[in-house]
């Protein structure tokens, strides 16, 4: 068996891939009966839908400053809108690699988009309203830049990191470390561009000169001590790896380390090897395993709010992706054909398949939907309905559940005098400090209220100025709801 080059050219074939991904993220839509990320979507969606209407919103580090300026736009046609940006993020992301794959001189580069494109991290995250995806399409824009020696605008796109994410600060250390080592002293300078004239307008703003670190919801939980979500062990990202990177993935980047743990023979030697290896090994592989040690501690001390959650590696998938994209071109470099051939056909149907397994989500063929609605839904929907047979639909509705708010339409920002709606979080729990309106209705549910608010039943119950109502059991008693009313 002799392995046969596809006649069509590189662009062709990342091109075919990438329409593929979007083909089979619009069924993924379509089969969808709530957005990845569940209330964290619904969350950021509400941020970008009313920033327009309280401009104060495009400054809050817990709504991503730079994601809800972009995503805005996208939110005034609803959260589908924003499917959209997360869609064309995920596209040109994988366009942009496979040019940065093509300028490192990569054989077949197209692979670095199937690498991408169909982690399952990336594939079963775009349908939402998360700020991963839109991080990711920045870094990979930066990584483009940086293998295409534009380093001042790779610069300036790396200063803003921490304005879509709080852990882009580290991905800039590891640049700013990177261009020390390449001696780039000018890049250097602009490195510094984005978080400073930000940072300044932040405490213009404000009025507090450490608004960057004091207005950051991580920094402030760890401060706060806020909330106490536990922690977990140090590898819990590795063993997760199927549902993050993916098997094929997870190989290659750990063929691609190992090969580029041996480059430091070449260093002592004072060798210099190919750009592709320098690149990797100095940036690439750095930036991917500070973040992955700096969660992994993260959520082994249960630190800065971390709940362990896996979706966070989408922000690095494209480090993830150009690994594995080494480590196959170190395959690829065996004159073996067959292995060429099988190597090449086996990685796009591991890929591919993997995008689903990973995410335990059903394929196109299949009649289950391929993210399911929240468990809570019906005990939700019940509340609702006896809060409407009760005539209480035009009180102010507390809760803690941004769904609610984008369902019913509600503003969570508007101002206190006009609102119908506010979180749970809100109400002060000391003696005689509660300022909530009088015949407020407190819609209390056992999972987010309790986890994110935090009022557990008990410290509801405690509220002596609010009368239960009704209790609506689920048959997982996690997702019960219970109305409050508040009166004097």
């Amino acid at each position: 068996m002799k392995f046969q080059r596809p006649k069509v050219q590189n662009t062709a074939v990342a091109l075919l891939f990438i329409f593929l991904a979007i083909i089979l993220e619009l069924l993924f839509w379509w089969k969808a009966e709530w957005p990845a990320g569940g209330q964290d979507s619904w969350n950021h969606y509400l941020y970008a839908r009313f920033a327009p209407s309280h401009p104060e919103l495009f400054a809050d580090q817990w709504g991503k400053p730079f994601f809800t300026l972009i995503a805005s736009p996208f939110a005034q046609f609803g959260i589908e809108g924003i499917y959209v940006l997360n869609i064309l993020c995920m596209a040109g992301g994988a366009w942009l690699l496979f040019l940065a794959a093509r300028r490192l001189n990569f054989k077949m580069p197209w692979l670095a988009s199937i690498f991408f494109l169909f982690q399952p991290v990336v594939f079963g995250n775009i349908i939402g309203a998360l700020t991963e995806p839109l991080n990711a399409f920045v870094l990979c824009l930066a990584l483009y830049c940086l293998a295409s020696l534009r380093y001042v605008p790779a610069a300036i796109l790396v200063s803003l990191f921490p304005f879509f994410r709080s852990e882009g600060i580290i991905l800039w250390a590891v640049v700013f470390m990177f261009f020390i080592i390449r001696s780039k002293w000018k890049p250097l300078i602009w490195l510094f561009s984005g978080t400073l004239i930000l940072s300044l307008a932040g405490a213009i703003y404000s009025g507090d000169v450490f608004w960057i670190l004091t207005h950051n919801p991580y920094f402030k939980a760890e401060i706060d001590n806020r909330f106490q979500i536990g922690h977990g062990d140090f590898l819990h990202y590795l063993h997760a790896q199927r549902q993050i990177w993916g098997i094929a993935v997870t190989a290659l980047v750990a063929l691609a380390l190992a090969w580029l743990f041996a480059h430091i023979v070449y260093l002592v030697q004072r060798k210099t090897p190919e750009e592709k290896s320098r690149f990797c090994f100095w940036l690439v592989a750095p930036m991917f395993l500070a973040f992955f040690l700096a969660h992994s501690w993260i959520w082994y001390k249960g630190s800065f709010g971390s709940h362990g959650l896996l979706r966070v590696f989408l922000l690095t998938s494209p480090l993830t992706a150009l690994l594995a994209q080494y480590a196959s071109e170190k395959i690829l470099s065996i004159e073996v054909n067959v292995i060429k051939g099988v190597f090449v056909y086996s990685v796009i149907a591991a890929m591919v398949l993997g995008g689903y397994a990973g995410n335990k989500t059903a394929f196109p063929w299949q009649s289950k939907p391929s993210v399911a609605a929240f468990p809570g839904e019906p005990q939700l929907d019940n509340a609702l309905a006896f809060i409407e047979k009760q005539g209480l639909k035009s009180n102010v509705l507390v809760h803690q559940l941004p769904w609610l708010n984008a369902q019913l339409g509600l503003d969570p920002w508007a101002k206190p005098e006009v609102a119908k709606t506010f979180y749970i979080w809100s109400i002060d729990k000391r003696p005689g400090q509660d300022w909530m309106p009088d015949s407020c209705v407190v819609l209390w549910d056992n999972f987010h209220a309790r986890r994110d608010a935090p009022m557990t039943l008990t410290d509801m119950r405690k509220l002596t100025q609010y009368k239960e109502l009704a209790y609506f059991p689920a048959p997982d008693s996690i997702y019960d709801v219970r109305v409050f009313i508040k009166s004097r």
